[in-house]
C-alpha cells in the first residue's frame, strides 16, 4: 500500500513542482494550466470509463456467444435423442432442464447487456458522438432474432415425447443445428467486432483530446503532463492488449470442444463454409467424413458416463493420429465426429483412410481395469463428385453414414448403390409400421434334436416378413429398421400369438412338438409387458407354461432394467418355462452373470461352431464352453450344425441337443407339421441309424 501511494505521489509532486516554477510569473498562467490538466484527466477518466463498459459489454456479448453455441448443441441432442425411439424419458428430461436453463441464462445476459448499453448512452463522450443508429438497429434486430430463437428452442423442449418424435425425425436436428449457425452466428460476430471497435474508439478519443490539450499547453507543461499522465495511458493499453487477447481466448473456445479439445461443430461449420467457397473460387474439391460410434449409449450405461467420456477422449486421440494436421478433426456433439480433408478428391483414397481409422479406433481401450469395446461406422462423400452444396453433402454423407452403421464397424463413401439402398430401407420402414397390422408377420419353425439319437426335442420359432412386393425377408433386413418400442411390441405379440395358435394345433391333432422357444426382446422383459404378453397366450390357447421357452442374449446384462429383467426371468422359470442364454461368447456375459443368471440352457452361437474340424482354437473354446455348461448343471444347445464332422465332434465333446442345416431348415408350420408327424413312427429307425453313424 505504501508503494503504491508513492507511485500515485510522484506524479502529484511533479507537476506540483511544475505549477509553483510558473506560478511565480503569473497566476493566469497557473488557472490555465490546471484547467487544461484537470480537462485532460477528466476526460481520460470519462474515456477509461466508457472503454471499461465496452469492456464489460464485449465480456458478456462473449459468454452469451458461448451460452448460445451450449444450447444449440443441447437442443440438438435432446432432437436426437427423442428421435431415438429406445432413448428411455428418464434420459431426455435432464437434457431438456439443462436447455431450458440455458434459455434463462441467454435471456438475463440479454438483460446485463440492456443495462450496459444504458450507461454507455450516459457517457459523455457518447453524448458527443453522433448517435449510432445502424449499431442500435442491429442490436435490436438482432434481439429478436435471438429471442425467436429461444422460443423456437423452448417450443420443443415444452413438446410431449411423441411429438418431438414425430416433428423431429430425421433431418430436424440438423435443419435445426444449421439454422443456429447462419444468421445469428453472423450477428454475434458482428455485435463482438462492433464491441471491440467501438472500446478501441474509446482509446482514439481520450488519445486525440488528451493531445489537443497538451498541445495548447507550453512546452513547460510536456515534462508534467507526461509524469502525470503516462501511468494511466499505460495503464489503457495494456487493458487493450488484456483485452484482445481475452477476446482471442473466446474465440478459441467457442471452437474448441471441452471433452476432447477436438475443433466443435460451430468451428466444422466455418471450415465446411470456407471450403465450399475456396471450391467456387478455385474449383478445388475437398471430402468430408461422418463419424458415429458403435454401441456407446450401452458403454455410458454399463461403466458410466466417465468411461464414456475416456472412450470419446481415445478416439480424438486416435483421429487425430490418422488424419493431417491439416485435416479438421472436429467433434459434432455426442459420439459424432466429422473430418474435413482439404484437395481429396479421390474416393478410394478416402475409403482407405476411413477404414484406417475405424481400424485406428478398435484398438484396445483399458479403463480402470476394464477393456472397453470401442469401434465406430464412417460414412463419406466428395465434392463436387457427390454434392455441390452444404445441405446436399451432409444429406449424401448422412445416407452413406447411415448404410455403414447397418454393417456396424464398416466405412462407405456415397454412391449411387448406396443411395438406391438407403431409398430401398426407407421404403421398407414406410411398410413396416403397417406390418402387424396386416399380418405379415410369419413363424418358421427350426427344429432341436438330440445329437445322440436324432430325437425330435423342439423348436425355435423365428421371425419372417411376408412383404407384399418383396416376398419373405429375413431378419437381417428388416429387424435393423425397427425404430420404435411398440413396432418391437407388435412384431412379438404377432409371433407369441402364431406360436401359441400352431402349439394348440399341434397338440390337438395329438403331436408333440415340444416347447417352442421364443427370443423376447428386452423390453419386454424389463417391467411387466412380456409376462402378461405370454399369459394372454396361453389362457387363449388352453396351454401349459412349458410348451414355451424364453431366449434371451448377453445383452440383458448390460441393461439399465437388468435386475427387473432378472425378476422376470426368475418369475418364468418358477411358473416352468424354460430359458436359453442366446449367442453365448460374442456379447459381454461375464462369470459372476453365468453365476447369478437363472438360466437352463447355453446355447453355443453359430460363428464357433462354424470352424470345427478346422481350427484348433474354436475347438478349444467349444470344449470350454461345454465343460462349462456342464460344471454350471446346464443343457448345452449348439446352433448351425451342417455337417457330420460338426454334430460328431460336439457329442464326442459332450453337447447333447443341436439344430443346424444338418437337421432341418427353419420352415413353415405346415413343414414343421410334417416333419412332426414323418417323425413320430420313424423315431426309432432314425435313432438306431444315428447310432450306427456314430459307432
Amino acid at each position: 500500500m505504501e508503494d503504491e501511494m508513492t507511485s500515485v505521489n510522484k506524479p502529484h509532486a511533479s507537476v506540483e513542482r511544475y505549477i509553483r516554477s510558473i506560478g511565480r510569473h503569473s497566476f493566469v498562467a497557473v488557472i490555465v494550466m490546471t484547467a487544461l490538466i484537470g480537462a485532460t484527466y477528466q476526460t481520460v477518466e470519462i474515456a477509461l470509463d466508457r472503454h471499461s463498459l465496452q469492456q464489460d459489454v464485449s465480456y458478456l456479448i462473449g459468454r452469451q456467444f458461448i451460452r448460445f453455441q451450449q444450447l444449440s448443441n443441447q437442443t440438438r441432442a435432446v432432437m436426437l435423442a427423442s428421435a431415438n425411439p429406445n432413448m428411455p424419458e428418464y434420459v431426455v428430461t435432464p437434457m431438456i432442464e439443462d436447455v431450458r436453463k440455458a434459455i434463462g441464462d441467454i435471456r438475463a445476459m440479454s438483460g446485463q447487456l440492456d443495462e450496459l448499453h444504458g450507461k454507455i448512452e450516459q457517457n459523455l463522450l457518447e453524448k458527443l458522438n453522433p448517435r449510432d443508429v445502424t449499431s442500435g438497429k442491429m442490436r435490436l434486430e438482432f434481439a429478436g432474432r435471438l429471442e425467436d430463437f429461444l422460443e423456437r428452442a423452448d417450443r420443443v423442449m415444452s413438446a410431449n415425447l411423441e411429438d418431438r418424435r414425430q416433428r423431429y425425425s430425421f433431418w430436424g436436428p440438423i435443419d435445426f443445428a444449421v439454422s443456429s449457425d447462419s444468421l445469428l452466428m453472423r450477428q454475434f460476430g458482428a455485435l463482438m467486432d462492433n464491441a471491440h471497435d467501438r472500446s478501441e474508439g474509446s482509446i482514439d478519443h481520450a488519445r486525440l483530446i488528451s493531445a489537443v490539450l497538451l498541445g495548447l499547453t507550453a512546452s513547460a507543461l510536456i515534462l508534467a503532463t507526461a509524469v502525470l499522465f503516462m501511468p494511466l495511458l499505460k495503464k489503457l493499453r495494456n487493458e487493450h492488449r488484456q483485452t484482445r487477447g481475452f477476446e482471442a481466448k473466446l474465440t478459441q473456445q467457442a471452437h474448441t470442444d471441452a471433452l476432447t479439445g477436438l475443433s466443435n461443430r460451430s468451428f466444422f461449420n466455418e471450415a465446411l463454409g470456407r471450403l465450399f467457397n475456396s471450391h467456387e473460387r478455385d474449383g478445388v474439391g475437398f471430402s468430408m467424413l461422418l463419424i458415429d460410434l458403435d454401441r456407446f449409449k450401452s458403454i455410458n450405461d454399463s461403466f458410466g458416463h466417465p468411461a464414456g467420456d475416456a472412450v470419446l477422449n481415445h478416439v480424438a486421440v486416435a483421429l487425430k493420429r490418422t488424419f493431417r494436421s491439416d485435416d479438421t478433426v472436429a467433434r459434432l456433439g455426442g459420439d459424432e465426429f466429422g473430418i474435413l480433408l482439404p484437395d481429396m478428391t479421390d474416393g478410394a483414397v478416402l475409403e482407405t483412410l476411413a477404414e484406417r481409422a475405424i481400424a485406428a479406433i478398435a484398438t484396445e481401450h483399458h479403463f480402470e481395469g476394464r477393456l472397453l469395446p470401442v469401434s465406430a461406422s464412417i460414412g463419406g462423400a466428395v465434392v463436387p463428385n457427390h454434392a455441390q452444396d452444404k445441405l446436399a453433402l451432409m444429406r449424401v454423407a448422412d445416407q452413406a453414414l447411415y448404410t455403414a452403421k447397418g454393417r456396424r464397424s464398416a466405412s462407405v463413401i456415397f454412391d449411387e448403390r448406396s443411395l438406391a439402398q438407403h431409398l430401398e430401407q426407407n421404403q421398407l420402414a414406410g411398410a413396416l409400421a403397417l406390418a402387424a397390422d396386416r399380418d405379415e408377420f410369419v413363424v418358421h419353425y427350426q427344429q432341436k434334436v438330440n445329437l445322440q439319437t436324432g430325437e425330435h426335442l423342439g423348436f425355435e420359432a423365428l421371425v419372417r416378413w411376408l412383404h407384399p412386393q418383396f416376398g419373405i425377408l429375413p431378419p437381417g433386413r428388416f429387424l435393423p429398421l425397427m425404430g420404435g418400442s411398440h413396432l418391437i411390441r407388435s412384431m412379438t405379440r404377432c409371433v407369441v400369438n402364431k406360436v401359441a395358435s400352431d402349439l394348440k394345433a399341434w397338440k390337438s391333432d395329438g403331436l408333440r412338438p415340444g416347447p417352442v422357444a421364443i427370443n423376447l426382446p428386452e423390453l419386454l422383459l424389463v417391467g411387466q409387458g412380456g409376462y402378461d404378453l405370454i399369459v394372454a397366450a396361453i389362457t387363449a390357447n388352453e396351454l401349459e407354461w412349458r410348451d414355451f421357452a424364453v431366449e434371451v442374449t448377453e445383452d440383458v446384462f448390460l441393461n439399465r432394467g437388468a435386475d427387473q429383467i432378472l425378476e422376470t426371468i426368475t418369475r418364468f422359470r418358477g411358473l416352468g418355462m424354460s430359458v436359453s442364454l442366446d449367442d453365448f461368447g460374442t456379447g459381454f456375459a461375464s462369470l459372476v452373470h453365468l453365476r447369478d443368471f437363472p438360466f437352463d440352457e447355453l446355447k453355443i452361437d453359430r460363428s464357433f461352431v462354424a470352424d470345427l474340424g478346422n481350427d484348433v482354437r474354436s475347438e478349444q473354446i467349444v470344449r470350454a464352453m461345454i465343460d462349462l455348461a456342464r460344471n454350471l448343471g446346464k443343457r448345452c444347445v449348439a446352433e448351425g450344425i451342417e455337417n457330420e464332422t460338426q454334430r460328431s465332434f460336439l457329442l464326442n465333446a459332450g453337447c447333447e441337443i443341436g439344430q443346424g442345416y444338418l437337421f432341418a431348415k427353419p420352415e413353415p408350420a405346415s413343414a414343421a407339421v410334417e416333419r412332426l408327424t414323418v417323425f413320430a413312427p420313424s423315431a426309432r429307425i432314425a435313432s438306431r441309424r444315428l447310432k450306427q453313424i456314430a459307432g
